[in-house]
Parts: C-alpha cells; structure tokens; sequence
C-alpha cells in the first residue's frame, strides 16, 4: 500500500537526548536507568581496557589486583563525568550572549571587598 502523501520533518529531534539503556520492553541496563553514549562509550572502553591490561599482568597477582581497583575506579568516575554532561546544545540565544560577555570580561565578586 503505497499513497503519496509525504513525510513528516520533525526539525526539533536533533535535541532531543538519546537514550540507550532503556528498549522500552522494561528491560534496562544494569547500574544506570538512562545510558546515553558518552556514558555508554566511556564503560565499555573502560571494561575493555580494564579487562585487557588485568590479563596482560595476571602472572603477577598484587599487580592484576591494583591494575583491575584502579581501573573500575576509574570507568566509574569516567562513566558518572560523562552523565553530568547536558543533553542538549545551547540555545543560539545563549551562545550570543557568552559570546558578548566574553567581548569585554569584567571581574565579578560575589563578596563584599574587605573594610
């Protein structure tokens, strides 16, 4: 069934954020309700590497341990950096006015100058 009418352009989709731990089925990936890709690319190079560099020194037992401690330290921190991110670009109102800010910089305090 084929008819002619046309598709829809939705031009406000590009900010939307997309998320990639949740399939809609309730099946969710585990530690975090909503994936999106940078923290998804951030885990799994973490676990990859992670994994990579544990097997490369599990001859030396104290080693392995330290490498694979540090290494889950680290895609955590990297994983839980990344999900501050914002999901969405600044406006082009935004952009215009840290642009127009940065034209002429003004030191600003937030205190009272000393007495």
């Amino acid at each position: 069934m084929s008819n002619d009418t046309s598709a829809k352009i939705y031009s406000d989709q590009r900010s939307l954020p997309i998320h990639l731990g949740d399939s809609g089925d309730g099946f969710t990936l585990p530690f975090k309700e909503k994936w999106r890709a940078p923290d998804a690319i951030a885990a799994v190079l973490g676990f990859v590497v992670t994994g990579s560099l544990v097997t490369a020194n599990i001859t030396n037992g104290a080693s392995a341990f330290r490498i694979l401690i540090l290494g889950v330290v680290i895609t955590v921190a990297a994983v839980w950096l990344l999900s501050k991110l914002p999901a969405t670009r600044p406006s082009l109102r935004t952009r215009a006015h840290w642009w127009w800010e940065n034209l002429r910089p003004q030191v600003i305090s937030s205190h009272r100058p000393p007495r």
